[in-house]
């Protein structure tokens, strides 16, 4: 049933994971990375990227983890993805590029989850910052408008709010209770 949807992220994902599967042990995230029990975890992968003189354009693939994508077959979003995947193939077109962006952003949430270093940052935020923008109603690719902001007008307002009333006086408040203090030990 989602053997389209594992050939797809396999074939989308490239040599960035060894393989795909569906996995039972996932509850509440749509995609973990796993790696084998005696190859290279995400902490030893840091710990070999963060060496002073590693050249990563020369770095052996032995070194890198091999990584294998479980989906959640029970998450909404797997459940939409797969029937995305399946409606292009059926009409035997590519998977819509959107599709396809949400699929990369899906992977490197698993990459993060699973401790791992995302190799290109912007292909994660821009898909974020697509979404955030959706969710706030607003088209996501809705352009950024310059306006003018007048800052030294801001810092004359923030040293307004931060003046302060003058206190009353707390003398005579004192007075005043030290005046019923002896009342009451004279009662005694």
């Amino acid at each position: 049933m989602y053997k389209p949807l594992t050939e797809w992220f396999k074939k989308h994902l490239g040599k960035e994971v060894e393989k795909v599967t569906i996995s039972n042990k996932l509850e509440d995230d749509p995609v973990f990375i796993l790696t084998s029990q005696y190859g290279y975890s995400a902490t030893m992968e840091k710990i070999n990227r963060a060496q002073a003189f590693a050249n990563q354009e020369k770095a052996a693939s032995y070194m890198l983890a091999k990584k294998t994508l479980e989906l959640n077959p029970h998450h909404p979003v797997i459940k939409e993805l797969l029937s995305r995947v399946k409606a292009a193939s059926a009409a035997g077109e590519e998977v819509e590029p959107e599709v396809q962006e949400y699929g990369t952003l899906l992977y490197n949430m698993g990459l993060l989850n699973s401790g791992f270093m995302i190799e290109d940052p912007t292909s994660f935020i821009n898909p974020l910052q697509k979404l955030l923008k959706v969710g706030f109603g607003l088209r996501k690719d809705a352009p950024i408008e310059e306006i003018e902001v007048d800052i030294a007008g801001d810092d004359e307002a923030d040293e307004a709010a931060q003046e302060t009333p003058e206190e009353p006086d707390v003398e005579g408040e004192a007075e005043v209770d030290d005046g019923s203090e002896e009342a009451r030990r004279e009662e005694l």
